[in-house]
C-alpha cells in the first residue's frame, strides 16, 4: 500500500495529504483476506493526512475501526520509504487517494519502476482517486503504455465541488487523456465507480475504495487458483 508524503497545496496555505478512508477501507479488506500488508510512502515515516478526510462527514466504519486499532496506526505512522521497498517483489500494489499524489507520485522514478515491474510480471495494481496519478510515472518510462486503457480517477467536477482545483499543479483527467487513456467516470459525483483493464484497477474517488480493493482481492484469488 502506497500513500503520498506531500502535505501542502500549491499556495501552502491549505493542507492536503493522504485521504484517510482510502487507506483504512482498503487496509481492512486486505487484512480480512489474510494478506500481509506493507505500507510505504515516498519519504517514509508518518504520511500527512488530509484534514478534510478526518472530519466526521467523511468518517467511514473502517476509519472508526482504525482509530481503535493500535497496530494499524503503527503501520500508518511508520511507513517504509519507497527506496527501502523498491527491490521487494509483491503480489499486488495498492495506491491510496490524496491530492498530494499529484506532486510526489505523478513524477516519481521509484513509482514508475515499481509499476513497470508490475507490468512485466502481470502483478495487479489498484489505485484510487488522485493515487491514479502514479500511472503517469509509468508512462514516462513507457510513453504508450496507457494507449486505449480504460481508467478512472478524481474528476474535474469533483475537484470543483471541493474548491481545490485552483491550487493543483495539473488536471489529472487531462493528463490521463493526453497519455492515451480512455477516461470513464460515474454520472453522479462522489459515487463509486471502478474501471478494470489489464493489470490496472482504478477507483474514481474515496467512495470507490472498498470496491477497488475487493476487485484486487478477487483478481489475486483467480491468479492463485490458476497457479494451483
Amino acid at each position: 500500500m502506497i500513500l503520498t508524503s506531500h502535505a501542502d497545496l500549491a499556495d501552502e496555505k491549505e493542507q492536503t495529504g493522504a485521504w484517510l478512508s482510502t487507506f483504512t477501507d482498503a487496509y481492512y479488506v486486505f487484512i480480512r483476506a489474510g494478506f500481509e500488508v506493507t505500507v510505504a510512502s515516498p519519504k517514509g515515516g508518518r504520511p500527512p493526512l488530509d484534514p478534510l478526510s478526518e472530519q466526521d462527514e467523511h468518517t467511514t466504519d473502517e476509519v472508526r475501526t482504525y482509530r481503535d486499532d493500535f497496530m494499524a496506526q503503527m503501520e500508518m505512522g511508520n511507513t517504509w520509504s519507497l527506496e527501502e521497498v523498491g527491490s521487494t517483489v509483491y503480489d499486488a500494489v495498492y495506491i491510496a487517494d490524496g491530492h498530494g499524489a499529484l506532486w510526489d507520485l505523478a513524477d516519481n522514478r521509484q513509482v514508475g519502476k515499481l509499476l513497470y515491474e508490475c507490468l512485466l510480471n502481470d502483478t495487479p495494481v489498484a489505485m484510487v482517486g488522485h493515487g491514479v496519478a502514479a500511472v503517469l510515472s509509468l508512462s514516462k518510462l513507457r510513453p504508450a503504455v496507457l494507449n486505449g486503457v480504460r481508467i478512472t480517477g478524481f474528476t474535474p467536477t469533483e475537484e470543483a465541488l471541493l474548491k481545490r482545483h485552483p491550487y493543483l499543479p495539473f488536471s489529472l483527467t487531462d493528463r490521463l487523456k493526453a497519455s492515451g487513456a480512455q477516461f470513464g467516470h460515474a454520472i453522479i459525483p462522489f459515487t463509486p465507480h471502478v474501471e478494470t483493464d489489464g493489470i490496472f484497477i482504478t477507483g474514481q474517488n474515496p467512495a470507490s475504495t472498498a470496491m477497488a480493493a475487493q476487485a484486487l482481492v478477487a483478481r489475486m484469488a483467480v491468479e492463485q487458483l490458476c497457479c494451483d
